[in-house]
């Protein structure tokens, strides 16, 4: 689920003006996570309450270059152990790490290459509520492992939190989006220009 913000040339180039792109960045980033706090607190209201563990891991982040390179990471030493095993060789994982590092490095370029820099993660993240991508799309009927190996499991239910948070707030957040951006922009601009009075002063 994305956010693309265009047709705001104003806003593009008061954005230029700001002085790095890593501030830039800072700023959108600010902007669209005040603008998503709504949904946020939809999908949090929506998630199936148990012990509350699964609401208390949803929150707003930046962790989606981080998933592509660890989804990187651990796919390249998967191949490379499949590989070894398929040609009757040992698998070294030590020296498998090597390759895993720079695949993970490549898909991180690779997602910032193709993606805007202020992209921002809403929903569950890693840690004890693992099972919420179960919750929101349900699972499907199949053959147990384990003590209960052979038995069927007849898959659950999908709960939905997320989709319709996006669904319900989508447009408003959009609409939210551009005037936080604005005070956003003003606000760094007078922390700038105190800071350069200050460094004159001084």
């Amino acid at each position: 689920m994305q956010f693309k913000l265009e047709g705001f040339p104003e806003l593009e180039a008061a954005l230029a003006e700001v002085a790095t792109k890593s501030t830039r960045v800072v700023v959108t980033r600010r902007a669209l996570a005040l603008a998503a706090r709504p949904m946020l607190s939809k999908a949090k209201l929506y998630a199936p309450i148990d012990d509350g563990e699964l609401e208390r891991s949803i929150k707003i982040s930046t962790r989606a270059t981080g998933e592509v390179g660890n989804a990187a990471y651990h796919s390249t030493i998967k191949g490379m152990a499949e590989a070894a095993k398929a040609a009757g060789e040992s698998f070294s994982l030590e020296n498998a790490k090597g390759f895993a590092v720079s695949a993970m490095r490549d898909a991180r370029r690779a997602f910032r290459a193709v993606n805007p820099p202020a992209i921002l993660y809403l929903g569950p993240v890693t840690g004890p509520a693992f099972y919420a991508k179960f919750v929101e799309l349900g699972t499907r009927a199949r053959v147990n492992g384990g003590v209960y190996r052979g038995t069927m499991h007849p898959g659950t239910s999908p709960q939905p939190f997320l989709r319709p948070a996006f669904d319900s707030e989508a447009k408003a957040t959009i609409d939210r989006l551009a005037p936080l951006i604005w005070v956003e922009i003003d606000k760094t601009a007078k922390r700038a220009a105190r800071r350069a009075a200050k460094a004159a002063g001084g």
